[in-house]
């Protein structure tokens, strides 16, 4: 199929939450494939990976946003890449499960999927473009955000942690308004033509999905704790 034909055959912004919800399922793939094969001693010492795993998203995030990564890839690589993260991750999340539980822990993964609906479709029913000009605020604040994060592992302080996992939070629930926005207005604008074409917006989505899940798990554990 060229890249003529392809849009006239699939809606894309369906396209970009069909190959998300793919991309979380290839993260789940990863974190039971971490099960098998990553050491359960990890899980003990997971308390301390997390802050080294949030700076290596956030450093991933501010990639992506600065056109490092290129705009047009196989999204393959965004399936191979949420693979690789869901293994990275099998540490974390059974840490946050077994400190949680499985209900706390479940609704807390809830929580984060209606979240991201709802600003998904805040942003959708805007006009294209309409949140675009949050970007430059938003990469300063990521900049910020991983100074911080980078900060927080060496100080592991109750009260800054959770600071740090609040700003995440709301800079990536921001986040989400500008991606789908920016994901709109590229497709009536003519920028997408191509399934290529959507991959970096997925990756952008699944990365605000994701360090949203991880900065609520953290303060849910930091306030229960």
């Amino acid at each position: 199929m060229n890249k003529s034909t392809y849009m006239t055959v699939e809606n894309p912004m369906e396209a970009v939450f069909k190959y998300l919800s793919i991309s979380i399922v290839f993260m789940f793939v990863g974190f039971l494939f971490g099960k098998l094969f990553v050491p359960a001693s990890l899980v003990y010492a997971a308390n301390i990976f997390v802050g080294v795993l949030i700076v290596g998203l956030l450093l991933f995030s501010l990639l992506s946003r600065k056109n490092v990564i290129p705009r047009s890839f196989s999204m393959n690589f965004v399936y191979l890449f949420t693979f690789v993260d869901g293994i990275l991750m099998y540490p974390i999340l059974t840490y946050y499960l077994y400190d949680l539980g499985t209900t706390l822990f479940m609704n807390v993964v809830l929580g984060t999927c209606v979240l991201f609906a709802l600003l998904a479709l805040i942003s959708h029913r805007k006009p294209a473009g309409h949140y675009v000009g949050l970007g430059s605020t938003l990469l300063a604040g990521l900049v910020v955000l991983i100074v911080m994060s980078v900060v927080n592992i060496f100080i592991q302080g109750t009260v800054f942690n959770i600071a740090v996992s609040a700003l995440g939070i709301i800079i990536f629930s921001a986040y989400i308004l500008y991606d789908v926005s920016l994901l709109k207005y590229d497709i009536e604008s003519g920028g997408v033509t191509c399934k290529n074409d959507l991959s970096i917006h997925v990756l952008n989505l699944y990365l605000d999905f994701i360090n949203i899940l991880l900065d609520l798990l953290r303060i849910v554990s930091d306030l229960t704790d």
